[in-house]
């Protein structure tokens, strides 16, 4: 499959030459317009510099310094040689905007993906329009740069653009290859996520249908992605049993095959493989959750969505994006149930389905070298304040964000057993009665004391668990656990103030509160005199040059920076 926006190869036939596209860069018009033609010894030196900066963005890893940096080059390039070839210029605005958007996507900054559809705009004037200058990839490229600036600043109207552009790029590239269209589905799975989100804040909190209908056209590219897949599968099978004939003798490649390396890089870029496929199933299995808690759906649909869920797991064991989905999923739909008392989900086996999760969890971090039983460990020596940690490992990179999802998942079963036996836990009617008698509790300390049910749940083996999981990954990474920390002591029926507090001040040190804080999530303590703080908004000011490849600090050419 094509690599990831930034490494993906550009495939479009040469645009054609002359000067008559209406860029909306006067530099670009001059370039356009140029009468005298570069001599040969600028044209070697156009071709370099171009060489150069593309082989650098087709690394698989290349540091910010390095994506800033090229910016600065391809402007430099263009005012030194403002009458270099149409087609130059073109490949010129393609890896500058891919340059951009890879910044973009990194960041998530809207700001950047903005300033790289303007290069998509100036190369797609430049070309006056023609589709096979841009690509499937420099479509794509363009739409996922709209898509960053629609959802980070939360405009449907660049939502719509992103998605028309989506669409140009599986009609550009034909419709039968896998990651033009993979990358459509999950763009749609994106704004049917924003459009729901906008119905939810234009109405306060009700919502209608009209969000799903991106839900559904996302599931239809699925499935043809589905049937692209087969069909690859089956050719490759054929071309498998097809094969015949002795391997040529060592030495003998000749000039065609050599000549035809480029294309083959080409295909492989192109191949479907199962973990692809494996990619496909999980997105299936995100929509159908997604759709299933906009339709409120019966136990038929939590069961078709887990058997997803499972499938992906069992085509791609171990993923952990798969797990950590899977762990979201099932602890939304337990809560819910919970608090609805849903008799139609009353025959799940939760206790089964949280420790088969868990299981799943504690296999994959034993592969990546960590022993969950370690979490006690972790807490215990905080705990008893012991001085000398021992000495560390270097921690693999999934381990906090795996013990992050997982903490999660089981304070959401410890907070919904809680639910099951409390009467002040949230699944309790909520009249009027009650919610002045809880107000009077709240009201009687400035520190709200643990009652005895809370101290219950507190002291459970899965509300320990939870905490546990949850420090941990604090431990190994200063901004995971500690929102979801904070948010189980905030829980009705619990309501530590005092834990609840600590952990959304770690949070909000930290900047994860800029992200994250729904203010929902803490209803059980709006009304203490320290929680206003955290409703205070936060003014961020912020610099950058890339999009102009304005940069007063460093002169340096990026080939070998860090």
């Amino acid at each position: 499959m094509a690599g990831s926006n930034g490494n993906q190869k550009r495939k479009r036939a040469s645009a054609p030459g002359g000067g008559d596209g209406s860029a909306s860069s006067k530099k670009t018009k001059k370039a356009a317009n140029a009468k005298t033609a570069l001599s040969a010894a600028d044209e070697r030196a156009v071709d370099a510099e171009l060489k150069r900066i593309n082989d650098l963005l087709q690394k698989e890893e290349t540091s910010q310094k390095q994506t800033w940096q090229i910016g600065k080059r391809l402007k430099k390039l263009m005012e030194t040689f403002p009458a270099m070839a149409t087609r130059k210029m073109l490949d010129a605005f393609f890896l500058w905007g891919t340059a951009l958007a890879r910044l973009a996507s990194l960041n998530e900054d809207p700001m950047l993906a903005e300033a790289a559809a303007d290069k998509f705009q100036e190369m797609h004037e430049l070309s006056g329009g023609d589709d096979s200058a841009m690509g499937p990839v420099g479509y794509s490229l363009w739409a996922s740069s709209l898509l960053i600036v629609a959802t980070e600043t939360r405009q449907k109207d660049v939502l719509d653009q992103a998605l028309r552009k989506f669409e140009q790029a599986v009609d550009v590239d034909g419709g039968t290859t896998f990651e033009t269209r993979f990358q459509y589905a999950k763009a749609l799975k994106e704004g049917g996520d924003l459009v729901k989100f906008l119905e939810e804040e234009k109405s306060d909190g009700a919502t209608g249908s009209f969000f799903v209908d991106y839900y559904k056209r996302a599931l239809a590219l699925c499935a043809k992605l589905e049937e692209i897949y087969e069909a690859e599968s089956a050719k490759a099978a054929g071309q498998d049993d097809g094969a015949t004939g002795a391997a040529p003798a060592a030495g003998s490649k000749n000039d065609s095959d050599s000549k035809n390396d480029d294309d083959s890089d080409d295909e492989d870029d192109d191949k479907v493989v199962l973990e692809d496929y494996a990619e496909v199933k999980l997105l299936q299995a995100v929509l159908h959750g997604a759709i299933e808690d906009a339709t409120s759906a019966t136990l038929e649909g939590f069961d078709a969505t887990l058997a997803l869920f499972r499938k992906a797991l069992e085509i791609s064991p171990g993923s952990p994006d798969a797990l950590m989905e899977l762990a979201s999923y099932v602890s939304k739909q337990f809560l819910q149930h919970q608090k609805k008392h849903d008799a139609t989900v009353s025959s799940v086996d939760w206790a089964a389905v949280f420790s088969n999760l868990e299981a799943q969890y504690a296999a994959v971090l034993a592969d990546a070298g960590f022993d969950i039983a370690e979490c006690h460990a972790i807490c215990e020596r905080k705990d008893t304040r012991q001085q000398e940690e021992p000495e560390e490992e270097e921690i693999d990179e999934r381990v906090p964000h795996l013990l992050h999802s997982l903490g999660k998942a089981l304070a959401s079963f410890a907070v919904g057993q809680a639910d099951a036996v409390s009467p002040v836990g949230a699944g309790a009617p909520r009249d009027g009665k009650h919610k002045q008698q809880q107000k009077k509790k709240r009201q009687s300390s400035s520190l709200a004391t643990s009652s005895p049910s809370a101290a219950a749940v507190q002291s459970s083996p899965r509300f320990v668990r939870a905490v546990e999981v949850l420090r941990s990954a604090h431990h190994f990474h200063d901004k995971l656990g500690c929102y979801p920390l904070a948010w189980l002591y905030a829980y009705p029926g619990i309501e530590d103030e005092e834990n609840c507090r600590t952990w959304l001040e770690t949070a909000e040190s930290y900047g994860v509160l800029d992200d994250e804080l729904q203010v929902a999530d803490f209803a059980t303590m709006h009304e203490r005199p320290w929680f206003a703080k955290f409703l205070a908004p936060v003014e961020e000011v912020r610099e950058d040059d890339m999009a102009t490849g304005d940069d007063d600090d460093d002169d340096d050419d990026g080939e070998d920076g860090d």
